[in-house]
């Protein structure tokens, strides 16, 4: 009997603390957890990738909504003075309570770029927006740490912006004929990545 007791109280105790960790696996109603996430994108809704902050900003147990905001930028001095620059925000319903989830979110993303041109001896602008609808498998821990997801993104362009008055003309003509044509908007579909961490809190 004097033997058995210990080995009682042993096995409560692991029980006990596998049970908590089994719990802090899980997203709590009414528990923040992990709700704010810095990550690099790649691709998806922003070419050819972007630093962005995410916030969830419920607190539910199954189903989650977030907002996220990214961009990017850079220049290339030597290469006709070349510029790149997007930003995007979005809007993300996430379903689950473990580390696996499901992400769904829709959005608007912006392109810019600009360069000099040595046949005109001038530097062109160009400006392309889009919406966006993108599908992922997330890995985010309730209590934090590294965060990854990985899916697709359809974008489609809303119109073409261009310091060029025939080329602004040439690529609307294009995008607004192939809308009276199917429908719809031209779209594309990217793989889109993300890697980053979430905070506890």
């Amino acid at each position: 009997m004097k033997n058995i007791l210990p080995i009682a109280f042993l096995l409560f105790g692991v029980t006990n603390l596998n049970a908590q960790t089994t719990n802090n696996l899980k997203r709590e109603k009414g528990v923040r957890s992990s709700s704010n996430s810095i990550y690099v994108g790649i691709l998806g809704p922003t070419i050819p990738l972007s630093l962005n902050y995410e916030r969830i900003w419920t607190k539910n147990g199954v189903v989650n909504i977030a907002t996220k905001v990214g961009g990017f930028y850079s220049k290339f001095p030597k290469h006709n003075n070349l510029t790149i620059a997007n930003g995007s925000f979005e809007v993300n319903f996430i379903f689950g309570r473990s580390k696996h989830l499901f992400e769904m979110g829709i959005g608007w993303a912006g392109h810019y770029g600009s360069y000099y041109s040595d046949n005109d001896a001038k530097t062109k602008y160009y400006g392309v927006p889009t919406t966006t609808f993108g599908m992922h498998y997330r890995y985010q821990k309730p209590s934090g740490g590294v965060f990854f997801k990985a899916g697709f993104t359809a974008n489609s362009i809303l119109l073409f912006a261009a310091s060029d008055l025939t080329e602004l003309a040439g690529g609307n003509a294009a995008i607004f004929g192939y809308q009276v044509l199917t429908g719809e908007k031209p779209s594309f579909s990217l793989i889109s990545l993300g890697i980053g961490y979430s905070f506890k809190k």
